[in-house]
């Protein structure tokens, strides 16, 4: 997509922000509240020292997922020229269109909540009984509920990303969802 040539991207082992590399490049985005957090000025070939919790979540998500690129809107977005935002935000459809798949952190409230069952020691367990002989199981929440009660899931903007994505992996206190147009499944974390 050309309209991808003008982005920057985190390459996540020497993590630096750099050019787009080219079409044939896989990255990951990350959809995520960014909250009261003030971001860091971060420019073209400066080594990214400390991010907050999300953001490093997602930098080892991308290293588990086997790519080498993330894009993250607060780092790869250069937030102290109002030009280069506004063009940015313009491609915006183009970014998460074009991501291999995004990363949403639907828990977090700020950016610095990370992904919460990463983050901390929050156990959620699946309810399970026996009664006469039965073994009767709780459902875990379904990922439109879990959309719905999210921080992530009340802000428009953030919504509209998931939806631009093709593929998204929503990451939840006690759940891993992957969607996409072909499929829905999750997985328990605990």
């Amino acid at each position: 997509m050309k309209e991808l040539e003008e982005i920057r991207l985190i390459e996540i082992e020497s993590r630096k922000v750099v050019e787009y590399p080219g079409p044939e490049c896989e990255y990951v985005a990350l959809s995520y509240v960014w909250g009261g957090v003030t971001q860091g000025n971060y420019k073209l070939g400066n080594t990214l020292q400390t991010l907050p919790k999300t953001l490093e979540d997602a930098l080892l998500f991308t290293r588990r997922l086997g790519k080498r690129y993330v894009w993250i809107d607060s780092v790869c977005i250069d937030q102290s020229d109002e030009k280069d935002k506004a063009n940015q935000i313009d491609r915006m459809w183009s970014i998460y269109r074009g991501a291999w798949i995004t990363i949403i952190a639907l828990s977090g409230t700020s950016a610095n909540s990370g992904f919460s069952r990463f983050s901390r020691e929050t156990y959620f367990p699946q309810l399970c009984c026996r009664i006469k002989g039965k073994t009767l199981i709780g459902l875990m929440p379904t990922l439109s509920q879990q959309i719905w009660k999210s921080p992530w899931g009340r802000r428009a903007w953030t919504l509209q990303e998931g939806l631009l994505s093709p593929r998204c992996l929503y990451v939840s206190d006690h759940q891993i969802y992957f969607d996409c147009s072909s499929m829905q499944c999750c997985e328990s974390l605990d």
